[in-house]
C-alpha cells in the first residue's frame, strides 16, 4: 500500500524586497492598521493601536480593510492589497501594522 500525503498549504514565494529603514520613534507619526477581515485581526490591530498610543505622543491611526475606504479596494480575506493599493497606503502612513488573526 502507498500512502500520498498532500499539503493544503501554498508554494512557497520567497521576496527579494530588503524591509524598510526603521522608524527612530512613532511620536507625530501617522501609523496604518491593516485588518485582513479574519477573525481576532480587528481586536488585534485595535490593542496595537492602544500600546503604541500609551507610548508615543501624537500618534495618528489610519485603517485599512474592509470597506472603510470609500472609492478604495474592499480588502477582505479573499482581497488583499495589491500593488497599487500598497503604493497609495505609503504615502498616507509612515508605518504600518497588519495583522491577520484567526
Amino acid at each position: 500500500m502507498k500512502l500520498q500525503i498532500m499539503s493544503p498549504a501554498a508554494d512557497r514565494v520567497d521576496f527579494k524586497v530588503p524591509p524598510a529603514p526603521r522608524l527612530t520613534s512613532l511620536e507625530g507619526k501617522t501609523i496604518g492598521l491593516y485588518n485582513n477581515m479574519t477573525g481576532g485581526a480587528d481586536v488585534a490591530v485595535d490593542r496595537v493601536a492602544e500600546h503604541i498610543s500609551q507610548r508615543f505622543a501624537n500618534v495618528k491611526f489610519e485603517r485599512y480593510g474592509g470597506d472603510i475606504r470609500p472609492g478604495r479596494p474592499i480588502l477582505s480575506r479573499g482581497v488583499h492589497i495589491d500593488e497599487d493599493e500598497a503604493s497609495r497606503i505609503a504615502k498616507e502612513v509612515d508605518a504600518v501594522v497588519g495583522a491577520t488573526a484567526h
